[in-house]
């Protein structure tokens, strides 16, 4: 504590940091009437019944101050103008990449009491969201080959008189400076250009390599369908003889079906009378009468007729309808009319043959 020339105690001088970082520098409880000294800052005094003072070198101003009483808590919040500066990543179209800019906002309270209840302690931190979010509108027009243009809009959206009340709701005035890094997203174009055609030409050779693949491996494939199936799944077993189970599984289940389509197509030819059962020997007899017997609780209407490749036989040609009024036709005379003499009976039908001549 120093003294001044009368040898009385001299409070000294409160001054602010040059780097400070918002406008709430601290808060206290006064435990007897407040005096306020201090030039650089304002103090903002809170009573119990909700009243508040605002003071500084130059007044005070109150509301609802009671008439009794201290107050419970006093504020000191700083005045001038200040300056608070950090970098921003504004995305480009279509959010491809980002813009680095630095940002530099000029800021000084207009309402104390108002900076004091919302504690501004961080300009940056606080208003570093409502930047950003008002800036992506315009960055996000432009792709990161035209900077210089996205620059210039930013420049423009400043000075067009929208950006007034920023900042307003935390009791401060503000000034906002935004500087595109031109140089950096020169170098980020050029840098994603140079990376595009690389990649270009690695993906080119990468599709020369695949269409000489296939090329080569064509007449091996065409030999492999044009053996049959024995052969390819001889060729999947030796490439892979893990697969040895699955595969051993597969012709199974294509026997069995290869069978059991053979044998509905022998039932239905029966069924239809095309083959009869005398034509077929007793184990395949055996077989079909199996089927049936099983199949009937699934078809109560029978097997239905399953899809093969070998050919239907022709039906027998159906025999011409005869009319029911239609007169009988008699029988066919015998090849062989020649008469024959069997002892007497013929030479008696003989002699009434002449008689009914004459």
């Amino acid at each position: 504590m120093t003294y001044n020339q009368w040898g009385q105690p001299q409070h000294e001088e409160f001054i602010l940091p040059h780097d400070l970082r918002g406008p709430f520098v601290r808060e206290f409880a006064s435990q007897a009437a407040y005096r306020h000294r201090n030039s650089q800052v304002a103090s903002v005094l809170f009573y119990r019944n909700g009243g508040h003072s605002v003071i500084t070198v130059r007044g005070a101003e109150h509301v609802n101050k009671p008439l009794m009483g201290r107050p419970t808590s006093v504020c000191w919040i700083a005045r001038g103008r200040h300056q608070a500066s950090f970098q921003l990543e504004l995305p480009t179209y279509g959010d491809r990449s980002t813009f680095k800019a630095g940002a530099d906002v000029h800021w000084e309270v207009r309402d104390f009491y108002l900076a004091a209840e919302k504690r501004v302690v961080d300009v940056e931190r606080m208003l570093r969201p409502p930047l950003e979010a008002r800036l992506r509108g315009v960055s996000r027009r432009y792709g990161l080959d035209s900077a210089q243009q996205v620059d210039e809009a930013i420049q423009n959206e400043l000075a067009s008189g929208r950006w007034n009340d920023f900042g307003v709701d935390l009791g401060l005035a503000t000034q906002v400076y935004i500087r595109i890094d031109l140089g950096r997203a020169a170098a980020e174009h050029q840098a994603q250009m140079v990376a595009v055609e690389k990649g270009s030409k690695v993906q080119e050779a990468i599709d020369v390599a695949h269409k000489a693949r296939i090329a080569a491996n064509l007449d091996d494939a065409q030999r492999l369908i044009g053996a049959g199936e024995t052969v390819q799944y001889a060729t999947m077993l030796a490439q892979d003889p893990s697969r040895a189970h699955e595969i051993l599984a597969v012709l199974q289940q294509q026997a069995r079906e290869q069978r059991q389509g053979a044998l509905d197509y022998l039932t239905n030819l029966i069924n239809q009378g095309v083959v009869q059962r005398h034509q077929i020997d007793d184990q395949v007899q055996a077989l079909i009468d199996y089927s049936r017997t099983v199949a009937t609780g699934v078809f109560p209407a029978g097997l239905p007729q399953a899809p093969t490749s070998l050919p239907i036989p022709p039906m027998p040609p159906a025999l011409p309808l005869i009319p029911s009024d239609a007169p009988p036709v008699p029988p066919a005379r015998p090849a062989d009319t020649t008469d024959f003499v069997l002892g007497e009976g013929a030479g008696t039908q003989n002699d009434s043959g002449a008689g009914a001549r004459e």
